[in-house]
C-alpha cells in the first residue's frame, strides 16, 4: 500500500507494519493505527507515523544497541494487555526528542512502547524500574553505534 506523510512524503509500506494502539499514546489517545518503519538498514532509529494524521510521528529508537544495562520487565497485567505469552516475539522501542541543532537527544526509558509483532497490536507502557523520562545520550555515540553496525 502506498502511504503519504508530510514529514516523509510518500511511503510504500506492507499492511503488516501497521500497529493497533487500543488506547492510542498518552495525548493522542484518538489515534489507534500507526504506521512503524525503520529509519533505514542496521540503523536503531525508527519512525512510528499516525494513520489516521500522518502529520503526526514519532522518532523511537531500539535501546538495546546502546543501553547494555536496560531492561524491559512487563508486569502481568501489561503482557495481558498486549497478549504476550512466552514464545511471542515482541520488539521494545522508546520514544526519543533529538532538539533543532542538538549535541545529543533525550530517550524515554521510563515509558517504552512495546510492540506484539504477531498479534500487531502496542502500547506505552509505564515501567516499575527506576528509569528517567528523560535520559540525555551522545548523538556522536548513536553515530557510532549505527555505523559500526553497517559496516
Amino acid at each position: 500500500m502506498r502511504f503519504f506523510s508530510p514529514a516523509f512524503g510518500e511511503i510504500e509500506a506492507d499492511e503488516s507494519q501497521i500497529f493497533s494502539f487500543p488506547e492510542g499514546l498518552p495525548g493522542f489517545s484518538h489515534l489507534k493505527k500507526f504506521l512503524l518503519i525503520r529509519h533505514r538498514e542496521n540503523s536503531p532509529f525508527f519512525f512510528l507515523i499516525a494513520v489516521e494524521e500522518p502529520e503526526i510521528y514519532f522518532i523511537l529508537i531500539e535501546p538495546s544497541q546502546l543501553l547494555a544495562d536496560y531492561h524491559v520487565e512487563l508486569s502481568s497485567e501489561q503482557q495481558g494487555l498486549l497478549k504476550l505469552f512466552e514464545e511471542t516475539p515482541v520488539l521494545s522501542l522508546n520514544i526519543v526528542r533529538i532538539p533543532p541543532e542538538a549535541q545529543e537527544m533525550i530517550i524515554n526509558l521510563k515509558a517504552p512502547v512495546v510492540f506484539n509483532l504477531h498479534e500487531k497490536i502496542a502500547r506505552q507502557v509505564i515501567l516499575e524500574a527506576n528509569y528517567p523520562v528523560r535520559y540525555p545520550i551522545s548523538l556522536s555515540k548513536v553515530k557510532e553505534k549505527a555505523d559500526a553496525g553497517t559496516k
